[in-house]
Formats: C-alpha cells, sequence, structure tokens
C-alpha cells in the first residue's frame, strides 16, 4: 500500500458528524453556519525527511512548516485565520527555541495569520514539526471540476525549489535557495480567482504532473469521464528564459524539475475563461503561465504527444 493508496482506505472510512468536504482535497471544509465554510488543514514536517539543519535554521523551519499550510488554505480559494503549532525538539536544540518565537513573530506579520494554541515536547534526537491551519472562504474551489477544453494555468515558474535542493543536498549554495527554504505564497490570486471563479484548483507540492493528475483523477472519478491534458512545453521557456540558462550551465534536465519537482507551492488550475484570466492577472500583476489544455485523450502529454509519467515523491 503506497502513500495515495492509504489517503483512499481513510477517506471511506464512514463519518459521524456533517462534513462538506473530507480527506482527498487540499483542505477540508466544515459549513459551521450557512455560507460561512471553514478550511482546516495540517502538515508536519521531520527532520532529516522534508529538511536538514545542514542547510535549514530552526527558524526557517518553523516558517516552512507554516507556509506549507498556507499553502493549501490559497488552493480552496481560501483566506488564512489561525493555527496550532506542535513542535518535538531535542533537549540539545532547546537554546534555538528564541528562533521559533521570532519566526512565528514574523510570519505572523506577513501574512496577517494569528497563533492560537498548540503542543510542545521532547523528543530524542529529531526535530518534528507539524502545523494545522483554520481558513475560510465564501467560494471554495475543489480538484474535481476541470471541463474539457479548460486552459491550464500556473501561479509562477515550477521546478526553483527542487533545483535549490538538488544543489543543498551536495553542499553547494544556489541562487535559487530562498525558493526552497522560504517560498511565498502570493494571496493577491485571491483577487484574481474573485473576478474569475476557476473550476478547479490545487497547489504544486507534488510536482506539476503528479498535481495536474490529481485534477484529472479527482474530476473523471466524480464525473465518470476519461479527460487528459496537453501540456505546452515552450511556455516555460517563454516565462522564464533564465532558469534554462541556469540548468544549461549546470549540465541539468530543466524539465526533469519543472515536472516532478515540487515543493513550489504554487496554485494550479484550470479555466474555461482563459482570457479574462490573463486580463485580469495583468491587471492585479501576477505571475501567470498558460502551460495547457485539458483535452479528451488518457494521460498528460507533451506538444510531441510524448506521455509524461508521474514522479513526484512519495513517502511511502
Amino acid at each position: 500500500m503506497n502513500e495515495f493508496q492509504f489517503i483512499d482506505t481513510l477517506k471511506n472510512i464512514k463519518k459521524n458528524n456533517p462534513i462538506n468536504l473530507s480527506i482527498g482535497d487540499d483542505t477540508a471544509i466544515i459549513n459551521f453556519k450557512q455560507n460561512e465554510n471553514k478550511l482546516i488543514c495540517s502538515d508536519t514536517l521531520v527532520e532529516d525527511i522534508h529538511f536538514s539543519f545542514n542547510y535549514f535554521t530552526l527558524y526557517d523551519v518553523i516558517k516552512k512548516a507554516i507556509i506549507v499550510n498556507l499553502s493549501d488554505i490559497l488552493a480552496m480559494n481560501g483566506k488564512p485565520l489561525y493555527y496550532l503549532l506542535n513542535l518535538s525538539i531535542p533537549k540539545n536544540r532547546i537554546k534555538y527555541l528564541n528562533e521559533v518565537a521570532n519566526a512565528i513573530r514574523d510570519i505572523n506579520a506577513e501574512y496577517k495569520i494569528d497563533l492560537i494554541g498548540g503542543d510542545t515536547t521532547s523528543s530524542k534526537d529529531k526535530t518534528f514539526v507539524s502545523v494545522t491551519m483554520i481558513g475560510e472562504t465564501n467560494n471554495p474551489i475543489l480538484r474535481d471540476g476541470a471541463t474539457l477544453h479548460d486552459e491550464i494555468f500556473i501561479g509562477g515558474m515550477p521546478g526553483k525549489s527542487s533545483i535549490a535542493l538538488e544543489f543543498l543536498l551536495q553542499n553547494k549554495d544556489t541562487y535559487y535557495k530562498k525558493y526552497h527554504i522560504e517560498p511565498k505564497i502570493n494571496f493577491k490570486f485571491l483577487e484574481l480567482f474573485k473576478k474569475s471563479l476557476p473550476n478547479s484548483l490545487i497547489d504544486i507540492s507534488d510536482g506539476v504532473i503528479n498535481d495536474l493528475s490529481h485534477i484529472l483523477e479527482e474530476t473523471n472519478n466524480k464525473n465518470k469521464s476519461n479527460l487528459g491534458a496537453i501540456i505546452y512545453n515552450n511556455s516555460f521557456k517563454d516565462f522564464d528564459p533564465e532558469f534554462f540558462n541556469y540548468t544549461d550551465n549546470n549540465n541539468l534536465d530543466p524539465y526533469n524539475f519543472i515536472y516532478n519537482g515540487g515543493e513550489d507551492f504554487i496554485p494550479l488550475f484550470t479555466t474555461n475563461r482563459a482570457n479574462d484570466v490573463i486580463s485580469i492577472a495583468n491587471e492585479l500583476n501576477l505571475p501567470l503561465i498558460n502551460i495547457g489544455k485539458i483535452t479528451d485523450k488518457n494521460g498528460i502529454l507533451d506538444l510531441n504527444n510524448k506521455k509524461l509519467q508521474k514522479k513526484g515523491y512519495l513517502h511511502f
């Protein structure tokens, strides 16, 4: 049983209370009052799995654990409000706890959110950080709403976080380090979504192909359809030629990082109002790449009709 099969097993457990949306999307949705959708999501960072203190500080780890959850809230067209933070830390790192407080202070100010609780414990020799985020939305956007001929957009250049990790694991510095250590979540996209609601939405955490596959799988399961996608290979180079120069200079395949890297934490969405989306994004000065189109052909293909395979990271 792999990670996603395990999640499917949990989704099928009988529910005991009313839930608008449970396991399987970027956040759960709970409706406490009419037309009031509360969003709840949670993520955990584990030392030597998600990060290493060879290139992260404790300050960085705390901020990234919160940022990962912020991305999930945005991926449901939501505004973040509050969060809980659980920290397990070895006793020999307790002297760095001031970094935890500083990280919380700084990220709360940047994203206008508040810590409302959590738990702290000691651990044997590794650090664990878990964050549960609470947000709200008037119009939740799910993964399962893609329609035939939708255009596919992403909110920035993917691949920078994973290429940074490639260098960091070799103890090398890189210009792209900031994209892995502290990715920025751009909540100005909420203004775009308010003016032109996408049909489906997700964030790129597991790689473009993996996360686009989630949209296709959820849509096909819901509608008993057989949608696929075509990817406009050249759109990435047109948007960010410097990235391609960087990979060429380092003898690296740019598309390996673009398609399969992950941890970009930028929105990926589909829409049947592409012209409106482009116009509004330009008005808001938002980074936007039209990377493809939803088709009635099975799988995800590039412009050369080559099938693009999912190669993103699985925990098990």
